[in-house]
């Protein structure tokens, strides 16, 4: 998938709304991170839709944050969805994520709950 100008500044956007979100959340700070994950979802699903990869990365993070704050059954449903959307791209961006990919897979992710 070729992106424009305009939706290569909004990945990186959102993309940077996220690694603040994901700093923020080690700190203890989750209603700050939220409101990024929260901000970084709505600029990707305004300006690149809310079936590309990149709403599928951000829903991935998101997802991770709201399992970590208790909110199990959100963060499953936001991460089933994100799982969708990478499906809808393979085999292309499916074996591709692993390159771009921040967080660990949603098998690998559902196995690690009870480890934490």
């Amino acid at each position: 998938m070729v992106i424009g100008a305009g939706q290569e500044k909004t990945a990186a956007t959102a993309r940077s709304f996220v690694i603040w979100g994901e700093e923020l959340s080690k700190k203890g700070r989750y209603a700050a991170a939220e409101k990024l994950y929260q901000r970084a979802l709505g600029l990707v699903e305004r300006t690149l839709g809310q079936q590309h990869p990149i709403t599928a990365e951000v829903l991935e993070c998101y997802a991770d944050l709201l399992v970590k704050t208790n909110r199990r059954d959100e963060g499953i449903a936001m991460k089933t969805r994100s799982e969708a959307i990478w499906k809808a791209y393979a085999p292309h961006y499916y074996s591709c994520r692993t390159h771009i990919q921040v967080r660990p897979s949603p098998t690998y992710w559902a196995e690690r709950e009870g480890s934490d």
